[in-house]
Formats: structure tokens, C-alpha cells, sequence
């Protein structure tokens, strides 16, 4: 979800050497950047030195080893390493790997100082694409619990303003390719530098990919969003189309996203860094093309491959852990990834990628984002101040507090993926799915009640548009799990008490708030089809059928505001808001095709005369019936021996 807060403040370009991180420090104008000393030299200055591995030495570095578990053949050798090491009290005897040597710096000074001709190519496409000083700079939202919006985004603003300050003179909107190769150079040779993964100090770690350090996966972050502000937007007569530049630009940050990706392959290993760009570029993909299309699922792959290469699946939960801004990012972005994986499973059906059985990482803390780039004591005591679960006691809503919920969802979800497309027998199945259910409900329990979802919030014109919107789509995924659960119970052979159809009338009712909502939420525009295909049709397909096959009378027994007359309404709005998504949109088709078989129900249902007529199958020749919802498939009563049936009139 792209984000963007009007009256949001924004962060001032920081100093160079010293620099105080907030999430909500004053503004300094973007047309005002601070100078940096070395500015007005910066063509002597920003020039490599020398050492610059070529396309060649990317083979060694990318061979570098990643996580390895304690199943591996190195846990063994390093037991043995640690043992002797105590006991003989010297430092480690073995000998350094060559890769290891390359990415310490030694031995480089033979490596060639020139750039292949793709990479040259691959740097100009990018540096071609920063914007200019002064000319779009990246919005702060405030409050927000959205996860990208934290450090991140003050991360990606200083990045740009770095990159500013130190080449400003060759970011103008004449740019010239011996100008940019020398910036190319620069950022390849400070990408073969170590990243320090552990590092706990904030500054320190942060430093690795900032100020001098811009490395090629500092300049990701900025294309990390597909959206920036800029500047001409109120200028009359300035001839600058401001909506020409946002679209240009949602598609310029994809394809820079990931040339910035590539480029970091070339001269370095895999880092953390790396795999925060994964995971966003993940998210742009499915914006741009679909989350039903190969492009999407293929860039969700590699962001899960990337996390278990580097360990994120099985982060240390030892008694000393001490979080820092490094230790709780992994948390995080390993949760975020978690959470989005399942998504993509129930909406393809196709089998996860990563199970919650060889996921061992702990919830991050619930800690803001401000205390974790301050560090230190104010860290400390922030960790100290959290309940005995890592929830905040303050009553308010960080980007993990929101994390860590969605979180412990998404793992109760991948239990029900287990039951759902896996091989499980029917006993079986069904005490688990019982007990999954009460679990979840004692989860949600002990949720904090500032991220409860509240009909009352839509009477409140003040309270945090980003609040409510988390809310809904926190209560949206548990309401999920609780669908999927009578979905998979009944595919096992269970009656369905009705259960199943009061959880369908609220997923519907939910999702159409966005809908009838839809100035106050016009932020998350882009997110539209996503939510409304996966919470909001599956449960349509269970209303659709309630009206083919009624199983009660006048209202619902459990539910009083559940009648023939409110289906047949949430249906009718659920139909405009399929048909009003844009037919350019990537989803666009599913939406139109389900639109359009739910309008045949209705029609069914409501020019029927005689009830016990049946639906004529030649009415249906010309639509494609098979919507391939896979575990969510709720549709089984579109197929044509279902439709001929006359029961179904009953």
C-alpha cells in the first residue's frame, strides 16, 4: 500500500558526520537543502580511488555462504573451532575463504577499475532516472502503523538527499554519461565494502549505506516508492503535469527497483539491505502486474529465498538478546514477508514457500521507530517499558505493533494452508481445525485494544485515516482465518451449522467499507483490488449461494440483520465496486468476470417468477465459470451440474 499524508511533516536533510534521526523532526524546505562542505567539489572528490571489482568478481562474492543451521556441515567444525578456541585461548586458526578476503578489501588492488559494458548501461538507466535536486523529494508520513513508513522512509528521504548534496551538480535535467559513470563507480566500489549485519549501534549500522557509503542498495530504497511528491506540482503556467509525472514515476521506480537489485548482485553478497528491497519490489510487482501473475509470485520467491539465506527465518531468541535497529528490522521484514507469502498462497492456491514449521524467528518488539534510531539508553529503556508478551504499554500503534498482530494471524493461517491443500485425514483435520480456531480466538484476545477494530472510528473526522485502514484489514485477516477454517472443515466432511455464511456476511460488509468510503481512503486506491478480490468475492460466492439454496427464512437466527433483502443489497454494492475498479488495472479481468456472473445471480434470483424454475444453462455459454480461487474456491455453485439442478430452486 502506497501511503501519502497531506499534512504529513517531513525530515530536513541531515549532516553529513552527525546526524539525529526522527520520524517527526521539524521540516527544512526541500528548495532549502543544506550545502555540504564538499559540494562545490564534488567532481574531485566523489571519484573512486581505485580497487574496483568488474562483473567477474561478482562470481566468488555471490558463492559467499549464507545461513547455515545447525543440520549443515559447518555447524560441527565451528563446535569444534569454539571448543579449542577456549581451551587453547587463541583466536581462530582456520584459514580466512577467499570470498571472505574479497569482501574485507584484500588483494583488490588487482581487480580492473572499469565497468563491463551491461553494468555501464544497467548504472546510466538508473542514475538517468534520480530525480533532480529540488525537483521531487520523498513525503513523511506521520502516525503511521504501516511498516514501510518508519525507518525506512526517513532511510530512503536521507539517501536522496545524500545523493544530492554529494553530485548534485551532475543530477541536473542535462545529464552527462562521463558525470554519471564517475557517480557509477563510486556507488559499485562502496558496494564491495562488508556489510555488518550485527552492527548495534544505529548510526553505525545506518552509516554502511549512507553519506559517503551510498552503496547501490541505498539508491533501491529510493525507488523502494512508487510514489513522490513534487515540488512544480502549484505553479501555474510551469507546463509540468504533476499526475503525468506520479504514473511516469510508478513505473520508472519499478524498473530502477530492480536494475539497483541487479547492480548490488554484481559487487556484493547478499545483505539484509538487499532484502528489504526484495520484499518492496514484491509489492510493486503485484501493484503493476496482478497478484494472480508469475511476475508477482516469482519476485515473492526470491524475497523468501533471500530471507532464509540470510537466516531471517530463524533469528536468535537467546535470554542476552539485546534488540537494536538492525536486530528488530529483521524481525520486522521476516513477519512482513511472512504474512504477505500466505496471502499469496490462499489467493493461487499454489503450495507456501516457507512453513511456521522452520519459522523460528521471534515477534519483533513493539518498540517505535524514533527509540530504535536513537539507540542506547533510550532503547534500553523503551525494551524495559514493554509487558511481559513485547506489546507496548503507552496505548499506541507503531508499525510493529501492527506487524507483530498480522504476524501471529498469518502463522495460525499457515496451519490452515497445512489442513487445506495438504494431505491430512479427516479426524485428524478436524480436532486440529478446532483447536486452531479456539487459538486464534485467545490470540486475538490478547491483542491491544488500540488496534480493535471500532465501527465507531467512522465518526470521528480527526482520527488517523492509516488507523482505521490497519484496523479493518487486521480484523479483515482474522475474520479470514475463521472463513478458512468452516471452509476446510466442510471440505472435510462437516456440516456447516451456518457458521460459515454469518463470517461471509461480515467479510463482505467489511471489505465495502472501502467502497462507500472511498474518497476517505482514496490513498490506498492502489490496494482496491486486492482487498475486494481477497476477502471481499470469496464471501460473495457464499452469499451467491445462499440465494440459490436459502437454508432459512425472513432473518438469519444467529444474526437478526442477516436477511434475503441485506444480501441481495451487500451483493448489489459488491458488483459496483468490482465494476468500478479501473479496466487497466492488472486484476481488472477477475473483477469484471465475477461482476459479471454475480449480476446473472441476481437477475436469477430477482426475475425468477416461478421459484422452482431452474437456471438455464444456455444462459451461461457465453462466461467462463471456472474463477481457479483454488482454497478459497467458493464458487462450486457456477458449475453447470449444480446450475441444471433443480434443488437448487428450492
Amino acid at each position: 500500500m502506497e501511503i501519502h499524508d497531506g499534512s504529513a511533516k517531513v525530515s530536513s536533510p541531515l549532516e553529513p558526520h552527525h546526524r539525529v534521526y526522527s520520524i517527526e523532526s521539524p521540516l527544512d524546505l526541500p528548495g532549502h537543502r543544506r550545502r555540504s562542505t564538499n559540494h562545490d567539489h564534488a567532481s574531485a572528490t566523489t571519484t573512486p580511488g581505485g580497487h574496483l571489482p568488474s562483473e567477474r568478481a561478482s562470481t566468488p562474492l555471490d558463492r559467499a555462504s549464507g545461513y547455515m543451521g545447525f543440520t549443515s556441515y559447518s555447524s560441527v567444525f565451528e563446535e569444534t573451532q569454539n571448543s579449542l578456541s577456549m581451551l587453547q585461548g587463541f583466536q581462530a586458526w582456520l584459514p580466512q575463504p577467499t570470498n571472505a578476503r574479497l569482501r574485507q578489501g584484500e588483494g583488490t588492488e588487482e581487480l580492473p577499475r572499469y565497468l563491463c559494458s551491461p553494468t555501464k548501461e544497467m548504472s546510466l538507466v538508473v542514475l538517468r532516472a534520480i530525480p533532480s535536486p529540488n525537483m521531487g523529494y520523498i513525503e513523511i508520513v506521520k502516525d503511521s502503523p504501516f511498516y514501510r513508513d518508519g525507518w525506512l522512509r526517513v532511510t530512503a528521504r536521507r539517501v536522496l538527499s545524500d545523493l544530492h548534496e554529494r553530485f548534485g551538480s551532475y543530477l541536473g535535467p542535462c545529464r552527462v554519461d562521463s558525470q554519471l559513470e564517475d557517480i557509477a563507480l563510486f556507488l559499485s566500489d562502496n558496494t564491495t565494502k562488508p556489510f555488518i549485519e550485527g552492527e548495534p549501534d544505529p548510526e553505525k549500522w545506518i552509516g554502511q549505506f549512507t553519506g559517503p557509503n551510498l552503496r547501490w542498495e541505498s539508491l533501491g530504497l529510493i525507488f523502494s516508492y512508487g510514489a513522490l511528491t513534487f515540488l512544480d506540482v502549484n505553479k501555474p503556467n510551469s507546463g509540468f503535469d504533476s499526475n503525468a509525472a506520479k504514473k511516469e514515476w510508478e513505473e520508472i521506480s519499478r524498473v530502477s527497483l530492480g536494475l539497483c537489485m541487479d547492480l548490488s548482485r554484481r559487487f556484493a553478497s547478499a545483505n539484509s539491505l538487499l532484502a528489504h528491497l526484495s520484499q518492496r519490489r514484491s509489492t510493486l510487482e503485484s501493484i503493476h502486474a496482478g497478484d494472480a501473475s508469475y511476475s508477482t509470485w516469482r519476485s515473492g520467491a526470491e524475497s523468501v529465498a533471500l530471507a532464509t539465506f540470510l537466516g531471517m527465518h530463524a533469528e536468535s531468541n537467546s535470554p542476552s538478546y539485546e534488540p537494536s535497529l538492525a536486530s528488530e528490522s529483521r524481525r520486522s521484514l521476516f513477519a512482513q514477508m511472512f504474512v504477505g507469502e500466505k496471502h499469496a498462497v490462499l489467493f493461487t492456491g499454489r503450495p507456501p514457500r516457507i512453513s511456521h514449521r522452520y519459522a523460528f524467528t521471534p515477534l519483533p518488539l513493539d518498540l517505535r521507530d524514533e527509540d530504535l534510531l536513537e539507540g542506547g539508553e533510550t532503547l534500553r529503556a523503551a525494551v524495559k517499558a514493554l509487558d511481559e508478551n513485547g506489546w507496548n504499554t503507552n496505548g499506541k500503534v507503531y508499525p510493529t505493533t501492527f506487524t507483530r498482530a498480522r504476524y501471529i494471524i498469518a502463522l495460525i493461517r499457515d496451519e490452515l494452508v497445512e489442513l487445506g491443500i495438504g494431505k491430512t485425514r479427516q479426524k485428524v483435520a478436524s480436532v486440529l481445525l478446532r483447536d486452531l480456531k479456539e487459538r486464534q480466538h485467545e490470540a486475538v484476545k490478547e491483542f491491544p485494544a488500540t488496534i480493535a477494530y471500532n465501527p465507531a472510528d467512522f465518526n470521528d473526522p480527526d482520527i488517523n485515516v492509516n488507523l482505521i485502514v490497519a484496523r479493518i484489514i487486521l480484523h479483515l485477516e482474522e475474520l479470514e482465518n475463521l472463513f478458512l477454517i468452516e471452509r476446510v472443515l466442510s471440505k472435510h466432511g462437516e456440516a456447516d451449522e451456518g457458521g460459515i455464511l454469518l463470517i461471509a456476511f461480515q467479510l463482505v460488509s467489511l471489505t465495502l467499507l472501502f467502497w462507500t468510503h472511498k474518497d476517505r481512503f482514496a490513498p490506498f486506491r492502489n490496494d482496491f483490488e486486492w482487498l475486494v478480490m481477497a476477502f471481499a468475492t470469496p464471501s460473495g460466492g457464499i452469499l451467491c449461494m445462499e440465494l440459490l439454496n436459502p437454508t432459512f427464512k425472513g432473518s438469519h437466527p444467529k444474526n437478526p440483520s442477516i436477511t434475503r433483502s441485506n444480501i441481495i443489497q451487500q451483493l448489489s454494492l459488491l458488483i459496483g465496486f468490482l465494476e468500478w475498479i479501473d479496466p487497466s488495472r492488472p486484476n481488472s479481468d477477475l473483477c469484471a468476470t465475477t461482476s459479471a456472473v454475480m449480476r446473472r445471480v441476481l437477475d436469477h434470483v430477482l426475475n425468477t417468477a416461478n421459484e422452482n424454475m431452474s437456471w438455464r444453462p444456455e444462459a451461461m455459454d457465453n462466461m467462463q465459470l471456472d474463477f481457479s480461487f483454488e482454497l478459497f474456491d467458493t464458487f462450486d455453485w457456477m458449475k453447470h451440474d449444480v446450475m441444471t439442478n433443480p434443488a437448487m430452486g428450492n
